[in-house]
Order: structure tokens, then C-alpha cells, then sequence
């Protein structure tokens, strides 16, 4: 699938290209001579980083060509990282024709591993129909699990959707948990949708803990037959 996939060949600024992501610091000039010899013998994280240090051109030219080789072995040998760089890539259409299909089979490859930022990218992807079918109960569905992993932009968007009622019930308590959760990271305006919540007197939900009711103490019929002789 992986070598079919590259034959066959609404971006959002808080959403990182594969490009920049190598380009925002995590990739440094050292990763391709520490990495090199482990990606050529079959280490896929090392393939992928490798990859990585070719799309940012990070002690290597930038060449996308073999960027994409490289990513192609990384995700043959299960690496999920690959699985979302290779999304990006057809997503921005960098070093491929752009193809959302593509992007929304790879995203939600990644996604299905637990992957939190391929999570919120199928998720836009169902939100606004591109490459599948618009759902916003799917987006919904997988903007959750990514704020369950601690990604603010997931909690964000499913606080968004929540609160607007477009994946169900308009539920504001809940809408108001997840704003809470994004501004804990000060993502967008997302303190200003907690005040505005606030300010309506809406509270978060209130999660009851269940307790078990306690045992009381009963006779044996033993014990009572016991009595009774």
C-alpha cells in the first residue's frame, strides 16, 4: 500500500507541514551522521529522521525526493510518525501532486496508533470534507481523542463543535471543559471563550464518583439453623 500510495501520487496555520516541523527546531545539523548508518541498516526511526533532516535540509541539501524515499522505508517498517509526515506532504502537495484522499488514508493511519496531531488532521478534514465525506460526529470523535492526549488544538476545535451543537446535543458544560483545557496551553482565544462561558453562568460538568454501597452484615442459614436446635 505504502509504495502504491506514493505512484499514485483547509491548511490551517496552527497546523505544522512536515517542512516546518523538521525546520521548527527538532531536527538538528548532527541527526543525518547519527542517523545514517541505523537507517540503512532498517532502524525506522532513524529512516525517518533521516527524512526529516532532508526535508528541512538540516546537515544535508534539502532534496523532498529523497525525503520521500526515506519516509516510504520509515513507514513500510511501521513508523507512525512517517504515517503523518507522509499526510502532510500529500496535504501540502510538497513533492506530490496534492491529493486529500491520500492525506485523510495516511492521517487516519497514524491516527488509529494513537497518533494526537494526525488525529486533529482527519478531524479537519471531516469537518470541512476534504478528500472524505463531511461528518462532523467523526471530527468530533477524533478532535476527543486528540484533547485526550493533551493536544489543545483538539480540545479546542471539539469544545467548538460541542458548543455550536453540530456533532449532537449543544452541550456547553462540556464545551466549557474543553476551552479550559486549550487555554491551559493558551491556545488561540480560547480563554476568551472560557470568560464568555463564564459569564453566561455556565459550569463544568460535574463527574460523580461512584461508591459502592457497603455490604450489611446478614446470619448464615447455618448459623440460624444452629440456633433454632
Amino acid at each position: 500500500m505504502v509504495v502504491a500510495a506514493i505512484a499514485a501520487a483547509v491548511f490551517l496555520p496552527a497546523s505544522l507541514s512536515a517542512q516546518s516541523l523538521a525546520e521548527s527546531g527538532f531536527i538538528r545539523n548532527t541527526d543525518y551522521k547519527e542517523n545514517i548508518e541505523k537507517a540503512v541498516n532498517g532502524n525506522p526511526e532513524s529512516q525517518r529522521i533521516v527524512a526529516e533532516c532532508y526535508l528541512a535540509g538540516a546537515g544535508v541539501p534539502k532534496d523532498v525526493n529523497e525525503a520521500w524515499k526515506w519516509l516510504v522505508k520509515a513507514a513500510g517498517n511501521g513508523d507512525i510518525d512517517s504515517h503523518y509526515l507522509i499526510g502532510t506532504l500529500y496535504r501540502d502537495g510538497n513533492g506530490v501532486r496534492q491529493n486529500y484522499e491520500e492525506s485523510a488514508y495516511w492521517f487516519r493511519k497514524a491516527g488509529k496508533n494513537g497518533h494526537h496531531r494526525a488525529q486533529v488532521e482527519i478531524a479537519r478534514q471531516f469537518a470541512e470534507g476534504l478528500g472524505v465525506q463531511q461528518d462532523y460526529r467523526i471530527a468530533a470523535e477524533n478532535y476527543w481523542r486528540a484533547a485526550e492526549g493533551g493536544d489543545p488544538e483538539g480540545a479546542y476545535y471539539y469544545a467548538r463543535l460541542v458548543s455550536e451543537g453540530l456533532a449532537g446535543m449543544k452541550d456547553l458544560p462540556k464545551a466549557l471543559k474543553y476551552y479550559k483545557k486549550a487555554a491551559a496551553a493558551d491556545f488561540g482565544d480560547a480563554r476568551e471563550k472560557v470568560r464568555e462561558l463564564e459569564s453566561q453562568g455556565v459550569k463544568e460538568p460535574v463527574v460523580r464518583k461512584f461508591v459502592p454501597k457497603k455490604k450489611t452484615a446478614t446470619r448464615s442459614k447455618s448459623s440460624k439453623s444452629r440456633k433454632r436446635r
